[in-house]
């Protein structure tokens, strides 16, 4: 099987020879590996490259249902399995014994890699058909710390929420007190005169319309007794009114 063995040792240009020469690209071993399983097993992201390029199969499964994400990621080859998700492989698939990703890279201590698919979104609480999850599996405390800081996040997220509200129940809580500020604060906001406004508003009518009368008056009167008055302009009001 030429086209296994350019694949598990890295010959890009025999591996591309084979395939344009009409070589099955899914062709299946004893063991239903693919070459593009070889490829990913032995880290070969050339040759990955060049399979997918040419219609490998990327959702070929193997013996257990091992995919070629799961072999790269036994491997820990971290650029294998970045070619392999951008094509379209998904960060969580499982084997047959419910075993994904990144328990695989976890249990091998694989810590750049764990990393890397914690970034995609790989499930850090899936468990697999023992119920182990990939801190269970991990023994390197890199990997652990890691590991125990995204299932920190996890739940940090989903009690604090996307928008920043610890939780729905306290967002329910906070809602009446802030309309209730709002209410308040459009209470305080004046809408028309004031008591007071409205209390100096009129007395100034009441001085304008006085002024307006004693004008009106003081034109209907005689001549003579405006003379008068305008002689006596000098005195206070006292003085004024005595003589009036």
């Amino acid at each position: 099987m030429a086209l296994h063995t350019a694949a598990r040792e890295g010959n890009v240009e025999e591996l591309k020879a084979l395939i344009q020469s009409g070589s099955k690209i899914d062709e299946k071993d004893k063991h239903s590996r693919t070459p593009l399983h070889m490829a990913s097993w032995a880290g070969h992201v050339e040759c990955v490259t060049a399979l997918i390029e040419a219609g490998a199969n990327i959702h070929s499964a193997a013996m257990d249902d091992m995919s070629s994400l799961h072999f790269a990621a036994q491997q820990g080859h971290l650029e294998v399995c970045r070619e392999l998700l951008n094509a379209g492989l998904k960060v969580n698939s499982k084997t047959r014994k419910g075993t994904n990703a990144l328990q695989f890279a976890a249990k091998k201590g694989h810590i750049k890699l764990v990393q890397y698919l914690i970034r995609r979104k790989a499930n850090v609480s899936a468990t697999d058909r023992n119920g182990k999850t990939a801190l269970d599996l991990a023994s390197d405390e890199a990997v652990k710390a890691a590991l125990q800081a995204a299932l920190d996040g996890a739940h940090e997220e989903k009690t604090i929420g996307p928008s920043g509200a610890v939780g729905d129940a306290a967002a329910a809580e906070a809602a009446p007190d802030a309309a209730e500020e709002d209410a308040e604060a459009h209470a305080n906001v004046p809408i028309g005169p004031q008591p007071m406004e409205r209390k100096e508003r009129g007395s100034l009518r009441k001085r304008t319309d006085a002024s307006g009368e004693e004008a009106a008056s003081a034109a209907q009167e005689p001549p003579s007794k405006r003379t008068h008055k305008v002689a006596l302009s000098h005195l206070g009001d006292e003085d004024e009114a005595d003589t009036l």
